[in-house]
């Protein structure tokens, strides 16, 4: 029996950017805004997926003058947390075995 190895490469990008800050209603505070589009980049995502996020809460949308929605840098960064921290306990499912 042959036996095969998988090895899983896990990488994280910093995206600095100087932003635009905004008051986000749902934060109550000043905040950086990033495109949906970047936004689902930093967390891998798609952009429907991301959708899905704002719909259920859990990033914020700061509607501009223009009427398209923006993304609040910090519920981005609560969400990455999270994403980040879920990566993480994906690698000790099946410890024990």
């Amino acid at each position: 029996m042959k036996k095969r190895t998988q090895v899983t490469i896990r990488t994280r990008q910093r995206v600095l950017v100087q932003a635009v800050r905004v008051r986000c209603q749902q934060c109550g505070a000043e905040v950086p805004i990033i495109s949906p589009e970047s936004a689902a980049g930093v967390l891998q995502k798609t952009p429907m997926e991301i959708t899905r996020l704002i719909a259920a809460g859990e990033l914020h949308a700061v509607e501009e003058p223009s009427g398209s929605n923006v993304i609040c840098g910090n519920s981005l960064s609560a969400a990455d947390e999270l994403k980040v921290d879920s990566d993480h306990n994906d690698l000790f499912k099946g410890e024990g075995r």
